[in-house]
């Protein structure tokens, strides 16, 4: 494993933590898992990312501190996959934006708009259904349109 993956694996970890030395505490722990387990992967940053997801989701649940919504059946889902990329934001508005979201769409976000996973991509690689991924995109979109108008609200709707 190089740098680079390892650098991608930080970022992951990172986007599920908010916390540096969180996310470097939880990186190091799902290292170690996967080095004990000493077999052969076709995809092993894909299986690691999994471990890092699944410790974290472990840690949150002894820990208490994320909350887990239920999805609805019929939720609207985001038709287009790069209607986000058409928004012009400030890297201030960005920091702001990913700490207004919840855990899961972080996750999403991160693999979506960092990594260059499609919809079907995320899926497999969480375990969750596209029409979830695609909810949780379609809400992370309607949160960056009310953050991108309660910003230009508030500056006298001048443009960003």
């Amino acid at each position: 494993m190089d740098r680079a993956q390892l650098q991608k694996l930080f970022q992951y970890s990172f986007s599920l933590t908010q916390e540096k030395a969180s996310a470097e505490d939880l990186l190091q722990s799902s290292l170690e898992k996967f080095i004990k387990l000493d077999k052969a992967f076709d995809n092993p940053t894909a299986y690691i990312r999994r471990i890092i997801r699944n410790q974290f989701i472990d840690d949150c649940r002894r820990l208490k501190i994320i909350s887990f919504e239920v999805l609805e059946e019929g939720a609207p889902a985001l038709m287009e996959d790069r209607s986000l990329e058409d928004l012009q934001i400030q890297n201030d508005l960005i920091e702001y934006i990913f700490k207004q979201l919840a855990t899961a769409e972080r996750e999403v976000l991160y693999l979506w708009a960092l990594m260059g996973y499609s919809a079907t991509e995320i899926a497999k690689d969480t375990g969750q259904s596209r029409g979830t991924v695609l909810s949780r995109l379609h809400r992370i979109k309607q949160k960056v349109i009310a953050s991108v108008q309660a910003d230009e609200a508030s500056a006298g709707g001048s443009a960003l």
